[in-house]
């Protein structure tokens, strides 16, 4: 009995504890919930047309709430919607109902609680006003200094002529915009003038009956932008089918989208080129031009936002040019300069061609010569050193009116160097052509007075080659290309049928104008130190030049009251290595030699 005893009060002390738990489970899986209405919550005044916003507080709150109106008081509600809350509260923008009542209340409910409810403490104002304007709208953006339109509703009768007033510091004050507008109309266009503000606000009236107006929502007016194209210029001449670069900057940019527009009769029609973004105050846009043939070219810019600002270039010309592409650049056996070939095309508009060489900066050219259009197309370049440099050249032309028409693509000549390999091997390296395709080099060698024999073939796709086969004593070379269709400017020579290097020789003379001299150098290569040894039809003066391949001078000296057998010294432990032409100069005698600097 009592194990018996002691069994049950074991099992009734342990269901106890469950019991307990069990109680604390179920309240802590049901939580306090509360809800409580901040806004609105008595003496606000709402106008009909606008949105407000509705704000509570809360605790536990399901996730949704439903929003009702009453305007009488709280006898009867109207549904505005569900919205979905945080669980300590939220806020929701709602439109203010067609009502017009001073005893407005809302009321907010907890969905899955509807239990969990609140409503305004005291009663708020709807106002219904007797002109609803509806735009501009808040967050709507106008441009002083330009037209924009306003929209309204009439809400009541006998209203027949509206003046219209802009406030821009939020209704504090306004400024009369519009007089003895139709108010039947529903809308008019206004013109805004004043300063840029983010807290503008347009209110109309009764003509008759001030007391009877609409305030529009708060909205912005913004300084319009300002477009100014600065290409195409008034006169320029575009090619057509052609890539064209539109530039413009602008003022007070608001959006960064503007579209581009071009017409070839002046203005009376347009066609569109494309959309355009504005990369902060200034764009660009690559425009490909049409297939026209019109003097009366203009481009139109205008913003995407603002229609009303807008650019028009001035008048330009776009039709065909004509093509004055190079034929090829070589170097002439005759003067051992380069010399530049075209063919002349057929047309009426070139006057001169004008002959263009690269300069010392990359992509800068400069005109070298002109040549009429009914002269020999081709130039010799007399300020050239083949044996120096390569160089660069284009083609383009004048017409009758001295307007300068775009070069075409530049073609660049073959250098080529010289170095000694093993015992009487030589090393040839030039660079390559550009201006034609064309897929190998011939490699042509001249021995003592022989003639040039071509003695390999050798891929475009390389630019190197070592005469493993040279024979002994005074060897030259050259580097020819053959061009695909040949060049006829009706020379002396009839057609040009391939390109050439300038010559390269394992001699150390390469150019001697005047007396034959015996002007000696040595030890060649040199290290640090240079000796210059001045023979016998050397006296006076001299004058000394050391440059690179590139035409960079590395040293200059005149030496006075020079004596025969005199040696010259050059410091050359700082020259890098590589070959250098020197040149003297001593009364007629002008002397070109090639040297080597090995440390």
């Amino acid at each position: 009995m009592k194990s018996c005893f002691n069994f049950k009060s074991g099992n009734w002390k342990s269901l106890i504890p469950g019991l307990f738990f069990l109680l604390t489970f179920t309240a802590t899986s049901l939580p306090a919930q509360t809800l409580t209405v901040q806004s609105p919550n008595g003496g606000e005044f709402w106008s009909y047309g606008q949105t407000e916003i509705v704000t509570w507080t809360g605790e536990n709150l399901s996730g949704e709430v439903k929003i009702e109106f009453s305007n009488d008081g709280g006898t009867n509600w109207y549904y505005i919607g569900n919205v979905p809350t945080g669980p300590n509260g939220g806020s929701a923008t709602v439109g203010v109902p067609a009502f017009q009542t001073t005893n407005g209340l809302v009321k907010i409910s907890d969905v899955g609680n509807t239990a969990v409810t609140d409503m305004s403490d005291e009663p708020f104002t709807i106002y219904f006003p007797p002109i609803l304007i509806w735009s501009p709208q808040e967050g709507d953006v106008i441009f002083n200094n330009s037209e924009s339109s306003v929209f309204w509703v009439l809400n009541t009768t006998g209203i027949n002529f509206l003046n219209a007033e802009l406030s821009n510091d939020n209704g504090q004050t306004f400024t009369l915009i519009g007089e003895n507008i139709n108010a039947q109309a529903g809308y008019t266009f206004l013109y805004f003038s004043t300063t840029p503000s983010d807290s503008c606000i347009i209110r109309l009236y009764n003509v008759e009956d001030p007391s009877e107006f609409g305030l529009s929502e708060v909205f912005t007016i913004s300084p319009l932008p300002v477009y100014n194209l600065t290409s195409p210029t008034t006169g320029e001449l575009v090619n057509t089918y052609s890539p064209y670069t539109i530039t413009w900057t602008v003022e007070n940019p608001y959006s960064e989208y503007c579209y581009l527009e071009y017409s070839v009769n002046n203005g009376q029609t347009w066609e569109v080129i494309n959309s355009a973004v504005n990369q902060g105050n200034s764009g660009s846009y690559e425009w490909f031009t049409p297939n026209v043939n019109s003097e009366e070219c203009l481009v139109r810019i205008t913003d995407s936002y603002a229609t009303t600002s807008s650019d028009i270039s001035g008048m330009f010309s776009i039709f065909p040019f004509p093509e004055t592409p190079i034929c090829m650049v070589s170097v002439d056996s005759l003067t051992n300069f380069n010399v530049i070939i075209w063919e002349k095309p057929v047309s009426d508009l070139i006057d001169h061609f004008l002959v263009y060489k690269e300069t010392d900066e990359a992509n800068v050219y400069e005109v070298i010569d002109t040549v009429g259009y009914e002269e020999m197309s081709m130039v010799t370049d007399i300020n050239s050193n083949p044996d120096m440099r390569p160089y660069r050249y284009k083609i383009g032309f004048i017409d009758v009116e001295n307007r300068v028409f775009p070069a075409g693509d530049f073609h660049q000549t073959i250098h080529l160097t010289i170095n000694q390999g093993v015992n009487f091997d030589w090393n040839l390296i030039w660079t390559s052509y550009i201006g034609f395709e064309y897929s190998s080099y011939k490699i042509m060698r001249k021995t003592d007075s022989g003639d040039y024999v071509q003695i390999a073939t050798v891929s475009a796709s390389f630019n190197s080659f070592t005469d493993l086969n040279a024979p002994p004593g005074e060897v030259s070379y050259m580097i020819k290309i053959e061009h695909p269709d040949g060049c006829d400017p009706a020379t002396r020579d009839g057609a040009y049928s391939g390109v050439y290097s300038n010559v390269a020789s394992n001699t150390l003379v390469s150019v001697t104008e005047g007396k034959v001299s015996d002007f000696g150098i040595y030890p060649n290569p040199a290290d640090k130190q240079l000796n210059i040894s001045f023979g016998k039809n050397i006296s006076g003066m001299a004058k000394l030049k050391i440059s690179d391949p590139t035409g960079r001078v590395v040293y200059s000296d005149e030496i006075s009251d020079v004596r025969p057998g005199q040696v010259h010294t050059v410091n050359s432990s700082s020259f890098n290595e590589g070959m250098y032409l020197l040149q003297m100069i001593s009364g007629e005698n002008r002397i070109t030699k090639k040297i080597f600097i090995q440390h």
